[in-house]
């Protein structure tokens, strides 16, 4: 399974051949993504902290666009979806579609105009399994564009070539409650505040997540390119953290 998978990813080229392999259900897409991280390039930081006094709760209490208990194909590969059900995992939290005063927080970032954007509420008592990012939720969100579907496919970088960047990072919308526990391989984030921003490595770094207390864990996740990376690079090599009010 594990030759298939491989010579399938070499087969790629373009953005099309990238959402085709991880379409295939017979391409071990998991087991191939842990032959493609750095170990040594794993890792998180905190780049900012963003002041912001937005009704949350009136939000995440709302009806979920994906739910907790749901195996959808919006988030996981045809692979992910196999593996989910032997080992009995769901999608691990509600997915929620933010607001226009939420999606100020992706803009006072820095992020370009449509970024992907999803508040990732994770209730008491579910998790989330190890695994590594490919972005496809990004990549999907911009396959309406053919132009971008034709671009030329960069395995190292895996993202279209001559792109800047691609980032992700989480914002905590709440603080931190005993009992959530966040992995990013090897080390936990904990006790993080409100309006805390994390970035890491997704394309090296392994994690999961599970929500053992008993209050709501609301992340706010957003990928795509940054107008200017240059305050993310500094708080990773630096420990400098960018203050931000909206």
């Amino acid at each position: 399974m594990l030759e298939y998978t491989k010579k399938k990813w070499q087969d790629i080229k373009k953005v099309k051949d990238l959402l085709s392999f991880l379409e295939d259900p017979k391409a071990n897409v998991m087991e191939l993504m842990k032959t493609l991280v750095d170990p040594a390039k794993s890792g998180f930081w905190i780049a900012a902290n963003v002041n912001f006094d937005l009704d949350i709760e009136k939000i995440i209490d709302a009806e979920p666009e994906i739910s907790h208990d749901d195996i959808s194909k919006t988030t996981r590969t045809a692979s992910e979806i196999e593996h989910h059900k032997k080992y009995k995992f769901t999608n691990g939290y509600d997915r929620h579609t933010p607001s226009k005063e939420v999606l100020k927080i992706a803009s006072a970032l820095g992020f370009k105009s449509n970024p992907s954007c999803h508040i990732n509420n994770q209730l008491p008592g579910t998790l989330m399994h190890r695994h590594i990012d490919f972005v496809s939720c990004y990549t999907y969100e911009q396959s309406n564009n053919k132009k971008f579907l034709e671009l030329d496919y960069d395995k190292e970088r895996r993202q279209p070539k001559g792109q800047q960047d691609i980032w992700r990072c989480f914002v905590a919308l709440d603080d931190w409650k005993p009992g959530q526990i966040v992995n990013f391989e090897p080390g936990f984030w904990t006790k993080w505040k409100k309006g805390d921003v994390l970035f890491f490595d997704w394309r090296n770094t392994p994690h999961s997540t599970a929500n053992c207390g008993i209050n709501n864990r609301p992340f706010l996740k957003v990928t795509g390119m940054l107008d200017d990376d240059s305050y993310v690079i500094d708080a990773r090599d630096k420990g400098t953290i960018k203050q931000i009010k909206i």
